[in-house]
């Protein structure tokens, strides 16, 4: 998150005109200097689904008033880190009257149910709910699912040259090990320890054995490949 620096330069040309406007007409300065810098407008930059832009918009909706000297970044963090969905967002302030909010969609990743209720996992770590438009290759994860163990495993995976989608499910056990799914349906044991070992014998396998008659490839046991 960033809220952007102020612009000196252009709120001393705003208090100037003011100060003129004030001279000529003989205005009640505190109440017009209070009234022109209060928020009037909140703008987002968002690629992330309509729906979800209009939920966002209106819990930002308690801004509009608010002196914009006065607002503070986590006022807008304390609502926007409520959307699972935001990954990065940036906040600019233009003067007198005006905010801007960019916001960045996290990657899907992939999906899994919790209490029969389908959930998907961002990549910036947090699960989400009641979006629409998804990617349709996404990997299912199967299991009691530990998302921190999820992403390393999914570092790891990158690391030795595979993507998430050259699988089509993740099974977790409660022994702290992985099965995985190829597209082709072929299911991997991977063992407890030395992940990063076993991961690029798989990848050598994939790409200099013939497979066509393998269901399994088991790699639990320490220097031995078992196909079957």
């Amino acid at each position: 998150m960033m809220l952007q620096l102020i612009d000196r330069s252009k709120i001393y040309l705003y208090l100037v005109l003011l100060l003129i406007l004030l001279s000529i007409h003989n205005v009640n300065s505190t109440n017009l200097i209070t009234n022109f810098f209060k928020i009037k407008k909140i703008i987002l930059k968002s690629s992330i689904e309509e729906n979800i832009n209009q939920e966002i918009s209106a819990s930002l909706d308690q801004f509009h008033n608010f002196n914009i000297f006065s607002i503070k970044p986590n006022e807008f963090k304390a609502i926007l880190n409520n959307f699972n969905i935001i990954s990065e967002y940036k906040i600019k302030k233009e003067y007198p009257s005006v905010i801007k909010i960019e916001l960045k969609e996290t990657n899907i990743l992939a999906y899994y149910f919790y209490d029969n209720e389908k959930t998907y996992l961002g990549e910036n770590g947090k699960a989400i709910k009641n979006i629409q438009f998804v990617k349709d290759d996404l990997p299912l994860i199967v299991g009691q699912v530990d998302i921190k163990k999820f992403l390393d495993l999914k570092k790891k995976l990158i690391n030795n040259g595979f993507k998430l989608n050259d699988f089509s499910k993740f099974y977790f056990f409660k022994s702290n090990r992985w099965d995985l799914m190829l597209k082709n349906k072929i299911i991997v044991k991977l063992p407890i320890d030395n992940l990063e070992i076993s991961l690029n014998l798989l990848k050598n396998i994939i790409e200099n054995s013939n497979l066509n008659d393998v269901k399994i490839i088991d790699l639990r046991i320490k220097k031995r490949v078992i196909l079957s």
